[in-house]
């Protein structure tokens, strides 16, 4: 069976929740590592597009994170 995988580093959407779902996705997977990935580039994106509730929202999933 072949499973398609995504890469945090190279996703090019501006839809932040595509990001806030993939982390969560990762991390119900109990992968830590790739979550945090996925909330850093969300974060990123959201400070791109200049929107304070979601840099908020991603800061925040972070620091629970770690």
């Amino acid at each position: 069976m072949k499973t398609l995988e995504i890469s945090a580093v190279h996703f090019p959407t501006t839809d932040l929740s595509v990001y806030e779902e993939m982390g969560n996705n990762a991390i119900k997977c109990g992968d830590e590592h790739e979550c945090l990935k996925w909330y850093s580039k969300g974060l990123a994106k959201a400070r791109e597009l200049k929107n304070k509730e979601k840099e908020r929202l991603f800061s925040n999933l972070i620091i629970t994170l770690i």
